[in-house]
């Protein structure tokens, strides 16, 4: 398509540019691209960068390492560009208010880390008000919209096949892609297996068969690279139970394979099995059992809990709590679980307590009663919360997943189109 040829050029040039002069010279491309009147599909440019910068702001050092301030400004950009549009339902992004007025509140009441924590907030809400603006938009301007968005992440998979091959994109033996870690790209992988089922189910992916076995074959062999068994294990969990929502014929040998599973897991040596089927590599069988260190940090980060477990002590105090630990009382250079909590519900717990946590839950609640196919919303709903026990992605609005997270409900949340 013409509209993709010119998105993908303009990328190109603004990664050329971001490389060269950092955030600031490539704000002030976009800024001025996107505000000459010239410029053609400004709507799609600018969904698609800000995803695609979000998506590459995980890159903390490196050529790309400037997508970690350039999404501040691609934020900035996007409101104010969206602003000129007006919808006449209801944005869902004010589901959001409860969960951030809470937060903002317990933040500002007993916080003491500055702005910073506010803005991290704040930007919570802007995050969902701009994706749950800018879809509706391009959903009835752009019919071709959902195929746009497929073969975005198509080209950004092909990208990665190509990646794979070079040394350099491995930590420790496991495929970090352009995110940096490998645990980062795993759980993108996993949200992209989602947000393309659901168009593949909306049935706004025609004769795109081949096109979509090719990506979910390539996206399970990228998350089995990463060496992320939580990502493999909520993948997995989201095909079975799908198998049970769509197949009824399939539902009573699924149970069976299940029940079954769960008898081997709880009757049989855990470690002895992984060793017998030659996967105590691939598993690290050595950190399973702590969880690759995890399990020290929940521990110490629950009897912190305690200590303020209906409120918390405000936006982005885990980070600072555990890293603040491990300097007190860890010494010399304290291993890698201790650089953050490494739990969703934790680190919810850790800054706004059992009350933000309840609010956080309403919030999704309402996304899933605004759902056009609830079925599959709420297998989506398992595998990505899954995800969250071992990563503290929930807690945080500017990484990649929280942008892919209110996407996916924006897009349950179109009218199904009628097919002939």
């Amino acid at each position: 398509m013409k509209i993709e040829k010119y998105i993908y050029s303009t990328f190109l040039i603004s990664i050329v540019i971001g490389v060269f002069t950092g955030f600031i010279g490539a704000s002030v491309f976009f800024a001025i691209l996107l505000f000459l009147k010239s410029t053609q599909y400004k709507l799609e440019l600018i969904f698609f960068s800000f995803l695609l910068t979000f998506i590459l702001a995980n890159n903390f050092s490196g050529p790309l390492s400037y997508n970690e301030s350039l999404r501040f400004s691609i934020l900035g950009i996007t409101l104010i560009y969206l602003y000129r549009y007006k919808i006449k339902h209801i944005n869902l992004g004010l589901y959001t208010i409860p969960f951030v007025s809470i937060s903002l509140i317990v933040t500002l009441l007993f916080s003491f880390l500055g702005a910073v924590a506010l803005l991290k907030c704040l930007a919570y809400f802007l995050i969902a008000f701009a994706v749950f603006k800018i879809t509706p938009i391009i959903y009835l301007r752009n019919t071709k919209f959902p195929i746009i968005l497929f073969n975005f992440f198509f080209v950004f998979i092909l990208v990665h096949g190509i990646l794979i091959f070079i040394p350099s994109f491995y930590l420790v033996g496991r495929f970090k892609g352009l995110l940096g870690n490998p645990n980062g790209l795993a759980m993108l992988l996993v949200f992209i297996y989602g947000i393309t089922d659901l168009l593949k189910t909306r049935k706004e992916l025609p004769y795109l068969e081949k096109k979509i076995k090719l990506l979910n074959i390539a996206i399970w062999f990228m998350i089995v690279l990463t060496g992320s068994r939580t990502a493999l294990i909520a993948i997995i969990c989201y095909v079975v139970l799908k198998s049970f929502s769509n197949k009824v014929k399939l539902r009573i040998p699924m149970l069976l394979l299940v029940t079954l599973a769960l008898v081997v897991f709880f009757n049989l040596d855990l470690n002895d099995l992984i060793r017998s089927v030659g996967l105590e590599n691939y598993i690290r069988l050595n950190s399973l059992e702590s969880a690759s260190g995890r399990k020290e940090v929940w521990i110490v980060a629950w009897e912190e809990i305690k200590n303020n477990f209906w409120f918390g002590q405000g936006f982005t105090y885990d980070n600072f709590f555990i890293k603040d630990y491990a300097d007190r009382y860890i010494p010399g250079v304290a291993a890698r679980q201790w650089n953050g909590v490494w739990s969703s519900y934790l680190s919810l717990l850790l800054n706004v307590g059992i009350i933000g946590l309840l609010c956080y839950i309403l919030m999704v609640v309402n996304f899933y009663k605004k759902a056009q196919i609830k079925p599959i919303g709420l297998i989506f709903m398992v595998m990505v919360f899954l995800v969250g026990f071992t990563e503290s992605w929930m807690a945080a609005s500017m990484n990649p997943f929280t942008p892919l997270f209110f996407l996916y409900w924006a897009i349950q949340n179109q009218p199904l189109r009628k097919t002939t």
